[in-house]
Order: structure tokens, then sequence, then C-alpha cells
């Protein structure tokens, strides 16, 4: 086997394990009984479709990062806490807003479940605790936040009593909110769509030494296989 096969081989071996380690950060995070379906660091972005409120007419994008997930305590309930920064892509630059305010804290055992006032008063409910528990949901934005909630198979209907609906269709195995509809008096203010080709992956700051080590080996192997090559042309 000549140099440039091994060089070949070693690059292809790189990529591969490059791969497993990104597909390894995608899952989920579980602390005591409680789970929610993803890991410090992931973003989950979507698309706004159909928009008259005069806001999202100007946003293309709504992109979640997930900053912080801790077993922590809330309103005298040991649960598990995530925070949450929610970026809107307006005008061509995303803005931040609810950086490490918006939040998220479930205890499963307990059947508690409390958002930040994000969810509560506007329904924008991104992303649950996995399984989902849609009457669980309803409850605890209708205690806090609107006036009541209906099931609709895999839809969470929420009325805020004025004439606005929000309408979540959630998937129950990804834990995702695909669409998220919020409608004024028969029309439609803004459309968010789940956009699965644009998931954003921020591998965690421990495996950075892999890529780095990575980067590296090929480097090497690369100015290797060159003095190889100059050697035989002397």
């Amino acid at each position: 086997m000549n140099n440039l096969k091994k060089f070949s081989i070693l690059i292809l071996i790189f990529v591969i394990s490059l791969s497993l380690i990104t597909s390894n950060v995608r899952g989920e995070t579980t602390i005591g009984n409680s789970t929610f379906p993803a890991e410090e660091g992931k973003s989950f972005r979507w698309n706004t479709i159909n928009t008259t409120e005069s806001w999202y007419k100007d946003v293309e994008f709504v992109q979640v990062k997930v900053m912080n997930i801790y077993n922590g305590s809330l309103k005298s309930h040991d649960c598990m806490i995530v925070n949450y920064t929610l970026e809107y892509y307006h005008k061509y630059a995303w803005i931040p807003q609810y950086t490490n305010s918006f939040y998220l804290a479930y205890n499963n055992s307990l059947n508690f479940l409390n958002w930040s006032e994000e969810g509560y008063k506007k329904g924008n409910l991104f992303i649950f605790p996995t399984p989902v528990n849609f009457t669980l949901i309803g409850d605890a934005v209708e205690k806090a936040g609107f006036f009541n909630y209906s099931i609709d198979n895999n839809k969470l209907i929420l009325d805020d009593g004025n004439l606005t609906i929000v309408e979540l269709t959630i998937n129950t195995t990804t834990g995702i909110s695909e669409v998220i509809k919020k409608v004024y008096n028969t029309t439609t203010m803004y459309r968010l769509e789940f956009n699965r080709n644009k998931i954003i992956v921020i591998i965690p700051s421990g495996y950075y030494f892999l890529f780095f080590a990575g980067f590296s080996i090929v480097t090497i192997l690369y100015l290797e296989k060159k003095r190889i090559k100059e050697m035989f042309r002397k």
C-alpha cells in the first residue's frame, strides 16, 4: 500500500470518527426521572410563514439555544431547569431575547411544569420534556397564562379568552413543536414551522481537543507525505 492510499484511509477514518462524535452530541438530558430532549449547546430553528403581525413580517427565523440544564429548585420544587436564549433573525441580524431568563422547570414525578413569561403569556412553547404530557402542559399554561386549552390529537390549542389562540402541533416523540401558530379573530398573526434541515449542533468545549488533535494529525501526515515525495525526487 503506497503512502497516498494510507493517507486517504487515515483521512476517511478521521471523518467517520468526527461524524460519530457529532452524532453522540445529539441526544437528551436526564436528571433524576425527568428527561429533556436536547443537550446543552444545541440549537433549534423555526421558519416564519404567513405572517401578518408587524414584528414577525421582518423575522425570517426564530432560534432557540439550550444554554444550561441543571438540577435546581423553583417554587419549593426540586426540578430540572433548562435555560434558553431565544433569538429572532430580524432584518438580516440575529437579535437575542430572554437570555437565561427564558426557562423551563420540570419534575416528572411531581407533575410539576413551569415556564417563564414568554411561554405562559405568549404561548411560544418550543420544546417539551419527554414523554410529552399534553394535559400537564395545558394545565401549567392555563394556571398562569391562557384562559383555557383543548387537545386535538397531537395539537394543543391555547385560548386567551380575547379572540386570540395559539395552536401547537407537537411531535410526541421528539418533544418539539413542529408548528406554532398564533391566530387573532381568524387571522393568522404568525406561523412558525420547525426547520429540520437547519438544526445547529454546537460541540461542547470538552470535545474541542478532538478536533484540534485530528486537524494536527492530518496536517502532520500531509507534511510527511510531502517530505517523502521530495526525498524520492532527489
